[in-house]
Parts: C-alpha cells; sequence; structure tokens
C-alpha cells in the first residue's frame, strides 16, 4: 500500500487572491466555479502535478515556513523568472547563489510563504 500527493494545501487569508498567484507563477488555472470570496480555492497545475489548494484560516501567517515549494523555470534563464514572479507579486527575500550559479533565490508569495526558484 502507498499513498499519492493529491494537492498540496496552502493556509492563507484570502484564497482567491493567492490563487491567481499561484496559478499565473506555474502556468496554471483556478479551478472552474471558484471566485473571489470563496473560503477554498483550487488551482489545477500542469504537466501531473498535484493541484494547489488555498483555504482561508482566522490566524496569520508567524514564522518561517516548515515546507515550501522549490520552482525551476522552464527556459533557461532564472534571473527572468525572479523578476516574473516579482512582477506577479512575490517579493524577494534572499540569493543564496554561489558564484558558480548553484544555490538558490528565495522570494515569497503575496501571503509570505516562502518559495526557492533553482536553476533549470
Amino acid at each position: 500500500m502507498r499513498s499519492v500527493i493529491r494537492a498540496v494545501t496552502f493556509d492563507c487569508a484570502d484564497p482567491y487572491a493567492l490563487a491567481e498567484f499561484w496559478a499565473g507563477a506555474l502556468g496554471a488555472v483556478i479551478a472552474p466555479g471558484s471566485r473571489p470570496g470563496d473560503a477554498r480555492v483550487c488551482v489545477d497545475t500542469p504537466d501531473g502535478q498535484p493541484k494547489l489548494t488555498f483555504q482561508r484560516v482566522p490566524e496569520s501567517k508567524m514564522v518561517k515556513n516548515r515546507l515550501h515549494l522549490d520552482l525551476s523555470p522552464v527556459e533557461d534563464d532564472r534571473d527572468k523568472e525572479i523578476n516574473r514572479l516579482i512582477q506577479l507579486g512575490a517579493t524577494f527575500v534572499v540569493d543564496t547563489r554561489t558564484p558558480d550559479g548553484e544555490g538558490t533565490v528565495v522570494l515569497a508569495d503575496p501571503e509570505g510563504n516562502e518559495l526557492c526558484v533553482t536553476s533549470p
């Protein structure tokens, strides 16, 4: 017996707004029938990736995430992808790249959830 990852779920204040950010980041779509104000919104991800679910919770994010997503650009330009994600609403946290280009750039989504952008 085994399990499969059905979804990655984010607790958040505004499920629809956060779903819009992640749908844009991943080239995905918000599940049909979802609308602003919904307590739970899903993003149907491409390429067989687990869907993302965003659910409203009353408390705000208080500390660093214990789990985060690593994103890798489909094209070869990590800097362009970082800029694109920032234009979508992400914020810069820290650049941990070494001179040889290894390492990651840490961003945060609009509700402060960390994500890493790695090389392709």
